[in-house]
Formats: structure tokens, sequence, C-alpha cells
């Protein structure tokens, strides 16, 4: 007998497998996608290994059923970083590894029942069921409805049923009352054929006459399409056919044995070639680039000594419009040229149209697209085409890493110190730059973090020298200009001018808008010099709060402890959090009072202020709010490439990588909001974003101008983003987070406890905090500190209630080994935030 080591679509521990028997007639290999049986249902698993028999745990085990696919989707290096993203981010495999398969793939059993053949039952069901005659007659009624029934759905014949229909169905399945049928579902998605006519014998050839001599009569039609297949030097279409001649006529030639039949696997357009996109000159690189590629390369052509432990990653610290970009390209061009294939991410998929036009436009034709706003189409579509060896170059956003490439040489990382880049939403709750090193690690690939603001951790453990240093540190600390200077290369072009906008100050003197005195004044002369500006504001709507100001009473969401903003495009409410929206009140609902104000400000406020301010210009807003889809993107970006919209207001989509050259001012609406979150990383997520967004005005060779309002204009954050001065800041990070203990020194993991019910949801976390305190002082851990447990901010999401607490330390995965938390609850490993 042979024997499967699969990993099941089922909510169990991290990297459990399960044993399955393997029937005579299937042949299953490892990273192949099957049904098997679970429990009482059917789902999907992965192969994870053969195994002989002395090594099944088990007595009794149970068939795999059938194959998903007939081949294998994972290769062996995919299915181990699996097992290792299991393990250090404590998920099920089956999460894991589903990250590796292809869009479509992911489906569940649809479940019919039918009447059994039989005596039926009359009056009530049998006794021992539990149920009394009034509701043994209600079953009764619905297994007489089912009986003329051709089959109905599972979940139909139970909400039928009512009160306790899974046990009620259960009971009639054991009494063989009710007899069920399990349709697995093939892919949703599949590879598309395109079919074609041939003639059967070439034209002229005597066995044609003596074929249709042995047929009836040819119609005119068909005589005429005969001729035309025939005719034709490439095999012809048959939705032509059809179209011309009627569908009929073609099947009619086939049947008769003078038209053969060809099916071909369709090929569709790449995402990269849907628009038109210019061949990119390479720019003379200048001495600073020269010598970062020069050591990149090195590692790309294996010439570090890695016996010494030299790191095959690293941080390529660039000031903004430094030329990493150029850099990025020239190492692909390296790897591309070996053979091997290369994997470019970017933070957000609003960037991913920009990044795409660079990269195809250095590499035509080879340049594969990747996120969740293509259609599942061309998902499928981009997904097989890179398996199938089409592509060189891939591009997208943290889940274009797990793209079937089988030679990978090379991953770039730009903007590294983006959270995006950490998955937030479902299990596994990876963060892309960790998995791409440890990627790396197994394939002999290199990967190369860029940055103008690099992650604290990051910086420190590519400035730490010695066995401790994991990554390469590289330095462009020049900023390129358009202009050539005596060797052919952009002259060290400034950086653009920071101005810190007291609005205490503003405030007091009497200015009651959004918009100080100077940021006013550089936004009409900007426009009026024929130049482009960007406005952000990290917050969505026109009014953050809407509050009686009789009462106090603020709106908040009934399903989460938030309140909702106001969104004037629609003239509604809508929650941030969970995305619920209402009408907005005329009255208050606490006192009856009508002094409903609208507080705060956002993107549509400033949409409106602009258009004041600025009278006949094109303003466009770049937020979640304007741009729903990758079309709405590429849109509004294109618009402002080409100069039609002159001022750009958005959320943090307008700080990163947007790379205009005619844009003179960039003006930071309010610097402060996210800077006094209680959370260790504000300071340094709050002075990247200004820093970045500084990085947007005066790349084109004209001085650039940056305007950040604040009332706290003394933080050290905003002090050091206005000199954009880096090291400034990390030192102060970094003595703050030895001093606390915080990551990089300790590990960090954050544990989220989620109930409708309150005072459960707090038992829990209590519970689960003593259980952890009396484990860690059980085995003397002195380094093993417990934070909480405390309400989470927001303490009620999605109409569950929410507490947690975080664990910091050394050697947490050891100190987690056994734990158990209750269902529902979040564990996460190397938390982008600990609300």
């Amino acid at each position: 007998m042979r024997y499967a080591e699969i990993a099941v679509d089922a909510p169990v521990g991290h990297s459990r497998t399960f044993s399955y028997s393997i029937p005579p007639h299937l042949s299953p290999v490892s990273g192949q996608l099957v049904w098997v049986p679970f429990g009482r249902r059917i789902g999907q698993g992965v192969v994870m290994e053969l195994t002989p028999a002395s090594r099944v745990a088990v007595e009794l085990t149970k068939d795999i059923l059938q194959p998903v696919e007939p081949g294998p989707l994972i290769g062996e290096k995919q299915l181990s970083l699996a097992r290792w993203i299991s393990n250090y981010y404590l998920c099920s495999l089956f999460s894991a590894v589903a990250l590796f398969l292809p869009p479509g793939f992911e489906s569940q059993v649809r479940s019919r029942l039918f009447r059994s053949p039989g005596p039926r039952l009359k009056g009530n069901i049998p006794a021992e069921s539990g149920q009394d005659d009034a509701n043994g007659s209600e079953v009764v009624a619905c297994l007489n409805q089912l009986a003329e029934s051709p089959g109905m759905m599972q979940a139909e014949f139970v909400k039928l049923l009512g009160r306790g229909g899974e046990r009620i169905l259960r009971r009639l399945l054991e009494k063989g009352e009710v007899r069920r049928e399990v349709d697995l579902p093939y892919p949703r998605l599949k590879p598309q054929y395109t079919r074609y006519l041939v003639a059967a014998t070439d034209e002229g050839d005597e066995g044609d006459d003596a074929a249709i001599d042995g047929q009836s009569k040819l119609s005119d039609k068909q005589s005429r399409l005969l001729a035309t297949v025939r005719e034709a030097r490439e095999p012809y279409p048959a939705t032509l056919a059809n179209k011309e001649f009627g569908n009929p006529v073609a099947n009619a030639l086939v049947h008769k044995g003078l038209l053969g039949q060809e099916w071909v696997r369709a090929e569709h357009v790449p995402v990269s070639q849907r628009q038109a996109v210019g061949v990119s000159i390479p720019h003379q690189l200048t001495a600073d680039q020269s010598g970062v590629l020069r050591r990149i390369s090195d590692a790309l052509d294996d010439k570090l000594d890695n016996k010494l432990g030299t790191p095959r990653s690293f941080l390529l610290h660039g000031v903004t419009g430094s030329g990493k970009t150029e850099v990025y390209l020239r190492a692909i061009e390296k790897a591309v040229a070996a053979g091997r294939q290369a994997v470019y991410l970017v933070p957000e998929i609003s960037l991913t149209p920009q990044t795409v036009e660079r990269v195809s436009g250095r590499f035509p034709g080879r340049v594969a697209v990747l996120h969740s706003r293509l259609t599942s189409r061309q998902q499928f579509d981009e997904w097989w085409k890179v398996r199938d060896g089409g592509y060189d170059v891939v591009v997208g956003p943290r889940s274009a890493l797990f793209a079937p490439l089988h030679r990978l040489g090379l991953i770039v990382i730009d903007e590294e110190h983006e959270w995006t880049y950490k998955q937030e939403e479902a299990e596994p709750l990876y963060h892309a730059r960790t998995v791409a090193l440890e990627y790396a690690r197994r394939t002999g690939a290199v990967v190369v973090m860029g940055s103008a603001t690099p992650d604290v951790e990051t910086y420190h453990r590519a400035k730490t020298r010695g066995p401790g240093g994991q990554h390469r540190l590289l330095e462009l600390p020049h900023r390129i200009g358009p202009h050539p200077g005596r060797d052919g290369v952009g002259l060290d072009a400034p950086l653009a001018r920071v101005e810190v906008c007291d609005m205490r100050r503003e405030l007091r003197e009497g200015n009651r808008g959004i918009f100080s005195r100077r940021l006013s004044l550089a936004l009409q002369d900007c426009v009026g010099r024929g130049r482009q500006a960007v406005l952000f504001l990290n917050r969505r709507g026109s009014a953050s709060i809407v509050q009686c100001r009789g009462c106090g009473y603020v709106v908040s969401c009934r399903r989460c402890s938030a309140p909702m903003a106001y969104h004037s495009v629609d003239g509604r409410l809508r929650c941030h959090r969970c995305n619920r929206s209402r009408r907005s009140p005329d009255s208050c609902r606490e006192c009856g009072g009508r002094q409903i104000r609208r507080l705060g400000v956002g993107t549509q406020r400033v949409v409106a202020e602009v258009e004041g301010l600025l009278p006949g210009i094109r303003v466009e807003r770049w937020d979640s709010d304007a741009t729903r889809s990758g079309a709405d993107h590429e849109g509004t970006m294109a618009r402002f490439v080409a100069g039609e919209t002159q001022v750009l207001v958005g959320t943090q989509m307008v700080a990163k990588g947007l790379d205009v050259p005619n844009v003179g001012v960039a003006g930071v609406v309010l610097a402060d909001i996210g800077l006094h979150v209680p959370d260790f990383r504000s300071s340094e997520r709050t002075f990247g974003l200004l820093c970045q967004l500084a990085g947007r005005a005066g790349r084109g060779g004209l001085p650039g101008e940056v305007y950040i309002q604040t009332y706290t204009p003394e933080h050290y954050a905003i002090a050091a983003a206005a000199r954009q001065d880096y090291a400034a800041l990390y030192e102060l990070e970094i003595r703050s987070r030895l001093e606390l203990g915080n990551p990089p020194f300790n590990e960090l993991v954050h544990v989220v406890f989620l109930h409708t019910n309150a005072t459960t949801c707090q038992r829990q976390a209590v519970a689960t905090a003593r259980t952890l305190r009396s484990k860690a002082y059980s085995e003397g851990l002195t380094d093993v500190e417990l934070i909480g447990p405390a309400p989470g901010l927001p303490s009620r999401l999605r109409g569950r209630y929410r507490w947690h607490l975080a664990m910091r330390g050394r050697n947490l995965h050891r100190f987690l080994e056994g734990v158990t938390f209750p269902p529902g609850s979040i564990v996460d490993v190397d938390p982008a935030h600990v609300l």
C-alpha cells in the first residue's frame, strides 16, 4: 500500500499533515492538488510527500478520492518554503501552500440530497430522533418535498428543515432516509482553447473526389466552406466559419470526413502589453550607481565568498531621485542575461502600472503582471504563462512573490520599509520581505531591498558588522539631476526645500482654514507657473466625525467602536473600518437637537478647498474611495503624468514612488495623523511618509518645495523629516528600542482575541495571559515579557469585540510550542502594529 502526507484545507495546527492511502488507479506526486475525505466532509489538499508504510503513524487511513489537476502545481522548493511559512507564522500548512496555487483552483464541494427508495415514513420521524409529533410532521413534509426534487442542494434542505437542521439531517442520513451525492467540481477557471478547421486531405488529391462521391451531395454553403478552408494557408477559425456559413455547415463537413479539427490553447494579450510602451534606453550610470551595481553583479555571478557567510541580500539606501530604479533594472538585466528570472515587488497595486511601464520598456514582451485587481481570467492566464516559462520578470505587490518561477535569480523589493508588504487580512500573516529572504536562501537568489527611508530593523541588520549582519549596505547619497556634467551623467541635484508650518501659530493669528498662508501662496504660485502640486492627507472623506454640538454625541458605526466619516460625494456616512454606510442624520439620536456639525478634514474636503482657492484648474483625488479598480488607478496616474491634472490630492498612494518631473510643490495637510498612535513604530512611519512625499517635488531639475503643516513641529520625527535626515531618526529610534527591548533586539508576537460577546472576549484574553505567564515562570524564562491584556484599538470591529496582548523576548517560537489559543484568535508573528 502506498501513502501520501497531505496538507488539508482545514483549521488545524501549523505544519500538520494527514496520512492518506493511495488507490491503485492513482499516481499522485508531490505538489499535486487532490480531493480527500476529511471528517464528515470532502475538501482539497496538497500532496506534500509520498511516504512508505513504515512512516505512517495511524492504523486506518482514508483513500485519496481524485486529483483536481493531472500534474503538480507546486515545486519542491515552494513546498519547502510553505513548510517554513507555516512554522514561522504559526498558520495551517494548507494556507501557506495555497499562496502558490493558481487563481481559481480553490473551491468547495457541492453536496446534493436525494430521497432514498423504499418505505416512506408516515406521520412522524423515529422516536429516537428526539422530535415531537409536530416537528416530525414538518420533517416528513420536507422529505416529501425532497422526493419531488431531482436533487436538492444540502444547504437548501438544511434551511428547509429549520432549527436543528444539521442534526436532523445527520439522523436521516444514518437511518438511510436520505442519500447524499457529492459533486467534486473542476476548477472555476480552466485554459481556453480555440477550434480551427483544416482540410482532411490536400487540394487536388483524388481521395477528395472519392470521399465526396461516398457522401450525399454537398450543399452550396458546404462546398464554399470546404473550398475556403482548402485555400486558406493557415488553419481556419471555426468561429469565423460559423459566422460566415452558419453553425451546422462546419459540423456536417467534419462528420463527412472532409474537414478535420485542431484545438489550440488561446493566447491572450499580456496585461503588460495592453498599452503601448516605448522601448526604454538605459541611462548612463553615475559613479555611485556603478559601484552599487558592481557589488550586486558579483552576487549574481556567485563571486561572493559564501564560506565567510557573506549575505546575498542587499539594502540599497538611496535618497529620493538617486536612481535606485535604474540599478534595479540593470540588475534584472544581468539576471535575465544569465538565464535566470526576477521578481520586482512594489508596495501598492496603484504603483504597478508605472513600474510595469518602466520594466516593460526595458524587457518588452517578457514582463508578467500579477495582482488582485486583475480579472480572474487575467490572473489565470498570466499565472499559467509564467509557469510555462513565458516571462522573465514578474511585477506586482506582495502576492507576486509566489509566482511559479522555476529559475528565480533576483528579488527586488522597492520601498522595502512599507508596511503594506505585511499581509494582515487573512492567514498566513506573512511579511513579503521576510519570506523573500528565506525564499532566496533556498533558491540561491539575490535580494535587493531599496528605500530612501529604510525600515529601522532592516537598516540595523545591514549596519551590524560580523556574523550578526544579515544584509550588505549599499548607499546612493546623491540625487541625480537632468542636466549632464562633464562625465555625461546628471549633476548632483539638491533635495526639495522643506518648510514646517506651525498650525498653532496660524490659528492664533486668525487663520482657521485647512491651509497655512505659506502653502496657499505656494500652490497659487506653482500652478501659475504651469507646474503641478501634490497634497497629502492620510484620511479619506470630507469630515472625520459628525457630532452633536448640543450633547456631544458622535455618530459611530453600529458594528465597530469607531466614528463614521462624512463623504460629500454621495452625502453619506461611512465606517472606514468595515465600510458600512448610512445617511447623514438631520437630528441627534440622543437629545433630538439639530446642532449637527461635521468636524475634521479628509481628502474630499481638501479637494473642495483647492477648487475654491484655485478656480478653473483640474484637481483629482487619489485614494481608495476614488479609485476602486486598477483601471481607475491607471487613469488617474496617466492624467497627472500627462499634465492634465494640476493638483493631485491623496492618501499614502501619492507618497509612494510617484515620479513626475513637473511637480513643484508637495504639501502635507496635517502631519500629526498617525504620529501619536500608541504603537512603537508610529514615529518611524510618520518620518517615512513625510520624506517620501518630500521626494515627489523637484525631480525634474527645477527646485522643489515641501510644506509640512503640523501642531507639533518640535517632534523629533517631524524635525528630522524637515531636514530629510534619516541618520538622526535612526539613532533616536534604535536607542529607544534598545531601552524598551523592542525589535530588532527582541522578537514580537501579537495576539488578538475576538468574540461577539464582550465578557467572553475579555475572559479569554485574561485566561490566556495567565497561562502564558505561568508557563514562562515555570520554565524560568526571564527574557519573555507579556504586555497586556488590554482592549484593542478599536475595541470592537465588524461586530466582534477585541482584546489583545503582546509577547516580547527571545526564542518566542520555542516558548509557544504546544500553546493553544481560543478559537477565532489571531496570532501575528512580527506584527506591523500592536493596536
